[in-house]
């Protein structure tokens, strides 16, 4: 997500271990924005607290969708859309049946961290889906994302000055050319600890009383060849003679530790705190959740940093019609807006949007009373260019790297537990007025009900003690219109694998057989921890339930077993994600099919994130902070 460099490894300068600082202590900051200890990554998040194993790491994120956004540009724009070295695979959020492709945007922890395969403390859980309690006739539901509380959980300790690393996955390099080349994995790191192994034995055998210098003598040699021949494992190598020897004894990963701290004293000096507020339930009618202060904060203090993506065309979040002859954007017929917009700031004489990506700020909502607005961070601030503000937008479509970041302050003294609030500007005002004014509920509005009311985003115990009505049930009471089952099987495959596996045909073209969690030509794998997310899923109608819930070999009840019937390419409908397409003319029916292997899941784009008629508009930045060189409308 961010450019950096290991052949500056180098420049890394281990600095003072940090000082403690109480955990129980409401006025230390839990967690900075700060200058990254990798050289020219950028910004990184540290911890200000010591951080045990399994222990969220800030407040949850919001996941916002941004949907089909290929499509509906088709690779038009004439700029580096930046939100896309930020975003997620729609998979990694339980987003992947929601829409047909696109990506998701985890506004906050989920785009701060930075990547060292050396020290991976950190990952991110699941988000959770809700309105803060708003219905779907709530004319307040479409303007914010019902994904939320995704949490950033510690996996391993960390004290307080440390930088928290997460992984992006080798492809996330790989994919990125010359600059990523050299960026050491896993593996590498395991490479070098086989290699230091080797260099002991090499170094124990030659060095002698008449030549006490070999072990360093030989080690400058590996240094230089690593430099002369850039590659992962060289650059995987420990910095210093005095990190090898460390690293015979700790390994060559850890012995990046002590790099990757700043002192808490440092961070309170040159970093942002980013816990001065945390997400609650707004106290304003249909403006869903809102942020409230953590700690008091003083007129001019800081609420919480901005660093911002600049988007230097706004039409980049329009969403198009589908042309019924080509099926192709119809550029004539806008169909809305991209949910993110509401989340960045504008301005009504200029092209550009600037969307803030740290997840506090997210929350902050508005008020013409407000207790807070936005300013330009200092010009000292890590990754604010402010020469880039006397800047036209077209030098901003060049671009392709973060350069600017806004600081939300306090304009009076804020008590802690009160809400934040800034002014959008009269325009956003006059838009939201007039949206509540023409405000139609959905005609689904009675009989929507989001999948999670069934089963939760990340399959928990309790969601497999709810029995699944079949479709003979469902004739009495009936599910919503908007939910789709998917079962999730290994035992599928073409006629010929059926028979090379053993299966039996039942009547022509009937396929009938038992489930199966894996099997050597499928190639995937159930995991009932991730709610079968490597088997293949299929839309499916529950036909049978058992009469007894089963158990695990703990004696866990694990809820009823199911038969179910896959839906055939007829069956499946326009709005159903569906990995493999039955043919039409065959008839697959599964039995004894644990309930984790079943997911309840929403129709594409039956979400409220995808209504028509959303309420969509920027915030607006203020005029008198608002660069005369950006105006070009």
């Amino acid at each position: 997500m961010k450019k950096w460099h290991y052949n500056s490894a180098a420049a890394l300068l281990p600095l003072l271990a940090p000082s403690a600082a109480s955990d129980d202590n409401d006025d230390q900051c839990r967690l900075y924005l700060a200058e990254s200890t990798i050289p020219g990554a950028g910004l990184g998040i540290f911890t200000g607290v010591n951080l045990p194993s399994h222990t969220p790491v800030a407040e949850p994120d919001i996941v916002i969708p941004l949907a089909d956004y290929e499509w509906h540009t088709a690779m038009a724009q004439d700029f580096h859309l930046l939100w896309g070295e930020y975003s997620w695979q729609t998979n990694e959020v339980s987003m992947e049946t929601d829409m047909v492709s696109g990506s998701a945007l985890v506004i906050g922890t989920g785009c701060m961290p930075n990547c060292n395969f050396a020290l991976i403390n950190a990952h991110e859980g699941k988000p959770e889906y809700g309105h803060a309690g708003l219905q779907r006739k709530d004319y307040g539901v479409t303007g914010f994302t019902g994904f939320h509380n995704q949490r950033m959980v510690t996996d391993r300790d960390i004290p307080a000055g440390g930088e928290i690393f997460v992984n992006y996955g080798e492809a996330w390099f790989t994919t990125r050319g010359e600059d990523m080349a050299t960026v050491p994995f896993a593996a590498n790191f395991d490479l070098v600890d086989e290699f230091l192994v080797k260099f002991k034995n090499i170094s124990l055998k030659y060095q002698t009383s008449e030549n006490p210098d070999f072990t360093k003598d030989l080690w400058s040699i590996v240094e230089a060849e690593a430099r002369v021949i850039p590659s992962r494992s060289g650059s995987a190598l420990p910095l210093t003679f005095e990190d090898m020897q460390s690293a015979q004894t700790v390994g060559a990963a850890e012995s990046r530790l002590p790099y990757s701290m700043r002192t808490v004293e440092w961070l309170n000096e040159n970093g942002r705190c980013m816990d001065n507020i945390r997400p609650g339930n707004s106290t304003i009618r249909d403006a869903g959740r809102g942020a409230f202060a953590s700690r008091f904060i003083p007129k001019g203090g800081l609420v919480a940093p901005g660093p911002v993506l600049h988007i230097p065309n706004k039409a980049a979040m329009n969403m198009y019609e589908t042309d019924p002859l080509t099926g192709q954007r119809d550029t004539t017929k806008e169909s809305g807006k991209q949910l993110i917009l509401n989340y960045c700031f504008g301005h009504g004489k200029s092209t550009l949007l600037l969307c803030p990506y740290t997840s506090p700020s997210a929350y902050i909502n508005h008020s013409r009373k407000p207790n807070a607005r936005v300013v330009w961070a200092d010009d000292t601030t890590k990754n604010h260019n402010a020469d880039w503000l006397q800047e036209g937008v077209e030098f901003l479509k060049q671009q392709e790297a973060i350069g600017l970041s806004l600081n939300f302050v306090a304009t009076r003294d804020i008590r802690p537990g009160e809400e934040v609030f800034i002014d959008y500007g009269r325009e956003w005002e006059k838009a939201w007025k007039k949206y509540v004014k023409e405000w139609k509920p959905p005609i689904d509005s009675d009989d929507f009900a989001p999948a999670t009311t069934l089963q939760k985003s990340v399959l928990q115990q309790d969601d497999l003690l709810i029995p699944l009505r079949t479709i003979s049930e469902q004739e009495d009471e009936p599910y919503p219109q908007n939910l789709v089952f998917y079962c999730h099987t290994a035992t599928f495959g073409t006629a010929e694998d059926m028979a090379n596996e053993g299966l039996y045909l039942w009547g022509e073209d009937v396929w009938e057989y038992e489930w199966s969690e894996w099997n050597d030509w499928s190639g995937w794998e159930f995991d009932a921890n991730n709610s079968a997310r490597w088997t293949p899923k299929f839309p499916c109608k529950i036909i049978h339930r058992s009469e007894e819930a089963s158990f695990d070999d703990d004696g866990n009840n694990i809820g009823h077993r199911y038969s179910a019937i896959l839906l055939t390419e007829d069956e499946v409908e326009e709005n159903m994600w569906a990995e493999i397409i039955i043919p039409q003319n065959e008839k697959h029916v599964i039995h004894d099919i644990p309930r984790a292997a079943i997911t309840v899941r929403d129709k594409m784009y039956s979400k409220n994130e995808f209504l028509h008629g959303s309420f969509r508009h920027a915030m607006m930045i203020p005029d008198d902070i608002f660069p005369k060189a950006w105006i070009n409308l």
